[in-house]
């Protein structure tokens, strides 16, 4: 497997791309599920976005990505897809499973941001979640304010508590601050 760097840059058609984002998220939603995006975002000025994939091949990811619905619906100024290697930072995976934190005496290889419990590290993403969760937001709440379905975010707390070791909300602040 290869992994690969997406570019996507939004073209000026706004009303257009607000219409098509649900039906792109949920697109995204389904590869990141099945393994494919291991991680994106837009950029600040919401401009354009990067994706990280894992694909066989640039063939492969360039026909999933070709079915994004952004791209099908000529939303897009420009993608640009480019193969990446990692060098430090802790995203390899182990048999398809998903790594453990990597240890480094490096600023750039130590991980700083997230909580670590039993050995397996919260991504930031997860964090936001489990703060929300804390402060008593519902799933719902969660999804309408990232923008996902209800279903992604049963995944994400899924997640967080397999790493945390727990199986309720009521557990979560515990687990949290030990």
């Amino acid at each position: 497997m290869a992994r690969f760097v997406v570019e996507m840059v939004f073209g000026q058609e706004h009303e257009r791309l607000a219409g098509v984002r649900p039906a792109h998220r949920r697109y995204w939603e389904v590869l990141a599920e099945r393994g494919v995006l291991l991680g994106g975002g837009l950029y600040a000025d919401e401009s354009g976005g990067l994706l990280l994939c894992e694909a066989p091949d640039d063939g492969s990811l360039r026909r999933l990505v070709a079915a994004d619905p952004y791209v099908r619906g000529k939303l897009l100024r420009s993608i640009r897809i480019r193969e990446w290697r990692e060098l430090v930072g802790g995203l390899s995976r182990r048999s398809g499973k998903e790594a453990e934190p990597q240890e480094s005496g490096t600023a750039m290889g130590s991980r700083s941001s997230g909580s670590l419990m039993g050995g397996r590290q919260l991504t930031a993403h997860e964090q936001r979640i489990a703060s929300l969760i804390v402060n008593g937001r519902t799933n719902r709440e969660i999804a309408a304010q990232f923008r996902v379905t209800v279903r992604a975010v049963e995944l994400h707390i899924t997640s967080i508590y397999r790493k945390l070791g727990i199986n309720r909300r009521a557990q979560l602040a515990g687990a949290l601050a030990a």
